[in-house]
């Protein structure tokens, strides 16, 4: 089931994060990191910004996350996402990659249960074309 069933938006992939959003379709939940300083970056970017290196590799995600900050929406600003109020919008911390971060959703939680510093995992979830979008559970 679709975190917002029924209104899935797909992302347009740009020069910088079509190979983002390659992986996900192949469920594969991977970051940009220099091939000389080995900084991690996200969202992807063209130059590294600790070193000015343009050669990017990527690399996987670690399985440990945790809540950066999190809100729940309770207002719908588009027809898109009147249905599923209120939702979540969470930034997803990695601890062994420290400042970086991605903005999802965590599916399975309840207002009470989501907090910063939560445990959580990745799941991945297929909307209308296909693509694999990386949202979150509460860990167990």
């Amino acid at each position: 089931m679709s975190y917002f069933e029924g209104h899935d938006v797909a992302p347009v992939p740009n020069a910088d994060d079509a190979a983002f959003w390659a992986h996900c379709a192949e469920r594969r939940l991977m970051f940009q990191h220099c091939a000389d300083c080995a900084t991690v970056t996200h969202p992807p970017i063209g130059v590294c910004p600790h070193c000015q290196s343009l050669r990017r590799d990527w690399a996987e995600a670690p399985a440990e996350a945790r809540v950066y900050s999190c809100t729940w929406v309770h207002t719908a600003v588009h027809e898109a996402v009147k249905r599923p109020l209120p939702y979540n919008v969470a930034v997803i911390e990695f601890p062994a990659l420290p400042g970086v971060r991605l903005i999802s959703n965590v599916v399975d939680a309840a207002q009470e249960t989501l907090r910063i510093g939560t445990p959580v995992a990745l799941v991945w979830e297929t909307i209308g074309d296909g693509q694999a979008l990386p949202r979150f559970r509460l860990a167990s």
